[in-house]
């Protein structure tokens, strides 16, 4: 029989509630994954339906990860066996440990001992309850064949077997069992069990040999038998583990598809189990590991590193979330193809850190993970790694010797002169399945490529990517969004947006608190805050998040004799129906990095001569007064009692330390601002689209769709016009791809001239006339934040299982993929095509069902809406039901394929164009839209 490598490492089995009420029905079985890596992946996991870990390696965080869409965590539990690591307060008695399993590093229990009963269940079973954990996956079943192979022993092992799993059940009558094989005992406990797990069915690895093949058509047959009985005699999940190599993703889906079709639960991975395989589902990686060198950038901080500056942009849009990790702290041990959809540097200088990266990217890639290597590789493509990567690498080649021969466009992107470059390091093609993009040529009649791409990833090396004129004028030679797709040869799927919804591009307003303080350079020098209420406010009723900082307007803050005066118009400001409550901080941090606790108000400069925070005198630094404090503050002296401050928008350099983001995360405040776009025509760059998230430990900073006037005015000193040119940046950001949302981003110092009071008028005007949803910065930070963390998986049977989008609620879909099949999908509601993409709309019901077809949808759906959808019935392919509500805006709707149809909306005008319904509301809701069509 196969050789069973299931014992003793980290297993997380993945089961959902729902999964759990249907154990008893083969027709629908739980989708099943098995991983035993040391860093649980899980943003992945969690899309499965069966959960079961190793509990000691899984924090409290982790278990509520693994929870988020609806995945009921298993603890794994060694029934007959002591672990050698494992430890224990009261260790059991050793006379109960009848042998080594020396593979394992354990110790074979005699399970007839009372002792080893009671303490099994006392000193594990009762912790995990209590931590928990409502299902076990029981493991070492039949560990005792080690020292009772067969016979009466044997028999007495298999019923004390029996008693303990009946004592589990009678002390936790709702906790559910999982059980790796235990077929000898299974006629006396199915009833209390939900599944059963074995491995090696059609494809094993041998140990000893440490080959991999088809598994012998005995051991086949025999295996086969034991799990079509737990299936047909029991009606209970059975489950089988297949073994395939790491790099061979192909095999592991085609094995996948064969299980399935037999009639059980697929898992297929490597033997380890410490890599993502393919079962029911393929959870499709959506981050990639992204590895800078701390040491050697600015204040240590990733912000300020190459790959998030000019990287996980184009990643964001083509569906992929950033996870950073610093190179010379030590990488991941598991094997990591399948959990990230490859790893990207962009080091600027060689690394001096530890000697491990080289050997780990090597390991890796090997492994098939892919990679995009920008700029400075870091270390010398050579020896090994330049062999397995088939580069050979030429250093310190003159620049004048050096010739453009050929390129294609993936190189010309944004403009590509030949740069006058100091030496640099090249490389000569010794694979001739590489693919050069760019071809250089020198005086020896000798070939380079700095920029290629192979079957193992891409590289794009210093100092072909950009052109550079000055420190802000940078512009692309390679296209990143190109390079990417090929180097990490990204697979055609759904792509997570957090753009558009409802066909609809998202418009949120925010207003930064700074110089509320101020007076306008206007007839009778009001306040700015007093012009901006008047003049913006309650001329453009749209949803608008405002701030104020407290040390400004405050009477603890630096002009306590004004309070008075501020704090009226500040309630008045925040009383508007249409206004969102936010803090600015208490003391405006300008430098984040450069403060520390406690210390003294006022104190540094930054390179903008500001103080590192305001000088509020007697003040020492807080994080806790920056952010609670300050909410404290307003919400009781400022806001509506029943309108609370709802978000902190970042200050300064708007970099907060993860403490910072803990401590919003904590008072339950979504968070805002940082990044830097500012791509306008006078410089169209995509160096100037900042990323959408940085993510910091556990928690994710959303940044500023564009930045605010600040930038556009030369920091105020003129043009003082200048914010109109967001305009540009709208449009940059919004075709020929839609890569952010539209934020009319400013501060109260807007309103202290009449120049910049115009242009933002006329930025109003102008996102006035564009097709938009409008939402406060909130909800648009719920968005981002969901964005990072929705699942899609491929399911076997060709559709997508989308998971976690409630907040972030559109797909993009490539060309290639075709249009929505709505007969066949599940929480979808509709789908627009514009120049930017084709936006696929979800239900936003948390969960949905995405099939494809080639031909365009002809049952009813939604086009487009100005509002989000609040409810959402379908109950035939021509009969819907739903309501929309839009924010503080008159709702607007556009329903597809109608002809043929009666709409029924009240309140609405309802018009009728090309077998389109148009609905205008008065109001901004529509409690119910009905449309039932003739059958087709």
């Amino acid at each position: 029989m196969a050789y069973s490598v299931l014992r003793g490492m980290l297993l997380t089995l993945v089961v959902g509630a729902s999964a759990l009420a249907q154990a008893a029905a083969p027709s629908a079985p739980p989708s099943v994954a098995f991983y035993y890596g040391n860093d649980v992946p899980t943003e992945l996991l969690s899309q499965f339906d069966w959960i079961v870990v190793e509990a000691a390696n899984v924090d409290e965080h982790q278990y509520d990860q693994l929870t988020q869409h609806g995945g009921q965590p298993f603890a794994y539990l060694s029934v007959g066996e002591l672990d050698g690591w494992r430890n224990s307060k009261n260790p059991v008695d050793e006379s109960v440990l009848m042998t080594r399993n020396d593979a394992w590093n354990s110790q074979v229990a005699d399970l007839t001992a009372p002792e080893w009963q009671r303490w099994l269940i006392e000193e594990h079973v009762r912790p995990l309850w209590e931590a928990g954990y409502r299902g076990l996956f029981l493991d070492t079943l039949d560990s005792y064949r080690l020292f009772a192979p067969d016979g009466d022993d044997a028999r007495r092992q298999q019923e004390a077997l029996v008693a303990i799993i009946a004592r589990i059940k009678r002390q936790y009558p709702d906790i559910q069992l999982i059980m790796n094989r235990g077929f000898e005992i299974l006629d006396r406990v199915h009833d209390d069990v939900v599944g059963v797990a074995a491995e090696s069915l059609y494809r094993g690895w041998n140990p000893a040999t440490k080959v991999y093949g088809d598994v012998p058509d005995d051991d086949q047959a025999w295996l086969y038998d034991h799990l079509a009985r737990v299936r047909n005699d029991y009606q209970l999940p059975a489950i089988a583990i297949d073994y395939v190599p790491a790099n061979n993703r192909s095999l592991a889906r085609q094995t996948a598809e064969r299980i399935s079709d037999a009639g059980f639960v697929p898992w297929v991975s490597v033997p380890q189990l410490n890599q993502m395989g393919v079962g029911l589902i393929e959870a499709m990686p959506r981050r990639v590991l992204i590895l800078f060198d701390k040491a050697k950038t600015e204040a240590g901080e990733l912000a300020y590193s190459n790959a998030h500056r000019y990287l996980a942009m184009p990643l964001e849009y083509l569906g992929y979330g950033a996870e950073y990790r610093d190179v010379n702290e030590p990488l991941p041990s598991d094997l990591l193809h399948g959990r990230y959809a490859g790893v990207v540097t962009w080091f600027d200088e060689s690394l001096t850190g530890p000697p491990h990266y080289p050997p780990w990217l090597l390991h890796q890639m090997r492994n098939g993970l892919r990679a995009a290597i920008v700029g400075n590789p870091g270390v010398p493509l050579a020896g090994a790694l330049g062999s397995f990567m088939g580069v050979r690498e030429v250093n310190g080649l003159a620049s004048a010797s050096l010739t453009p021969l050929a390129h294609d466009e993936l190189v010309d992107f944004e403009g590509f002169p030949p740069p006058s470059l100091p030496p640099q390091t090249s490389y000569e093609l010794i694979d001739g399945a590489l693919t050069s993009h760019l071809t250089l040529g020198d005086d020896r009649d000798r070939r380079f490529s700095p920029i290629l791409t192979g079957s193992w990833g891409g590289l794009a090396s210093y100092p072909w990517v950009f052109q550079q004129a000055s420190e802000t004028q940078i512009r692309w030679n390679l296209d990143p969004f190109a390079f990417l797709q090929r180097a990490l040869a990204l697979p055609e799927m759904p792509i997570a947006d957090a753009t558009t919804e409802n066909g609809a591009r998202y418009w949120m307003t925010q207003i930064d608190g700074d110089a509320f303080v101020s007076r306008a350079d206007m007839p009778g020098t009001p306040f700015t805050g007093e012009l901006m209420l008047s003049d913006i406010l309650q001329r453009y009723r749209v949803p608008t998040t405002v701030s104020v900082i407290e040390g400004e307007i405050g009477p603890q803050g630096l002009y306590p004799e004004r309070s008075t005066t501020l704090e009226p118009i500040a309630r008045r400001i925040f009383s508007l129906p249409w206004v969102e409550v936010a803090t600015h901080t208490f003391s405006h941090p300008f430098e984040w990095e450069s403060l520390q606790e406690n210390d003294l108000a006022g104190q540094g400069k930054t390179l903008a001569n500001f103080n590192y925070n305001l000088p509020i005198p007697n003040y020492r630094f807080s994080l806790r007064r920056e952010i609670e404090g300050s909410s404290d503050y307003i919400n009781r002296e400022l806001a509506p009692a029943d309108k609370p401050v709802n978000v902190i928008l970042w200050t300064g350099n708007a970099l907060p330390p993860v403490e910072a983001l803990a401590i919003a995360d904590e008072l339950g405040l979504r968070n805002l601002n940082g990044g830097n776009t500012s791509v306008t025509r006078s410089n169209p760059t995509m160096t100037d689209v900042s990323p959408m998230l940085r993510p910091l430990g556990r928690y994710l900073q959303v940044y500023a769709p564009q930045i605010n006037e600040n930038v556009y005015t030369n920091n105020m000193l003129g043009p003082l016009w200048g914010y109109r040119r967001a305009i540009e940046t709208y449009q940059l950001t919004d075709q020929p791809r839609r890569l952010k949302p539209i934020d009319i981003y400013y501060h109260f110092y807007s309103a202290a001239s009449p120049g910049a009071l115009r242009a933002l008028h006329e930025v109003y005007d102008y996102v006035l006339t564009q097709e938009t949803l409008p939402l406060y910065a909130s909800a648009w930070s719920d968005v981002a934040s969901q964005w990072y963390h929705t699942g899609i998986a491929k399911r076997l049977d060709g559709g997508w299982q989308i998971k976690g989008a409630n907040h972030m609620r559109t797909l993009r879909l490539p060309p290639a993929m075709g249009w929505p099949d709505l007969e066949r999908s599940d929480g979808v509601a509709g789908v627009r095509e514009i120049a930017s993409g084709r936006y696929v709309a979800l239900t936003g019901g948390g969960n949905a069902t995405l099939f494809t077809t080639s031909a365009r949808p002809r049952t009813p759906h939604l086009r487009h809406a100005n509002g989000r959808i609040t409810t959402w019935h379908s109950r035939s392919p021509g009969e819907l039901s739903f309501s929309l509500a839009a924010e503080q805006v008159p709702l607007k709707v556009e329903l597809a394929a109608t002809d043929n149809c009666q709409v029924s909306a009240p309140g609405a005008r309802i018009t009728q164009r090309d077998g389109a319904t148009l609905l205008a509301f008065v109001r901004a809701d529509a409690e119910r839209i009905e449309v039932r069509c003739a059958k087709r």
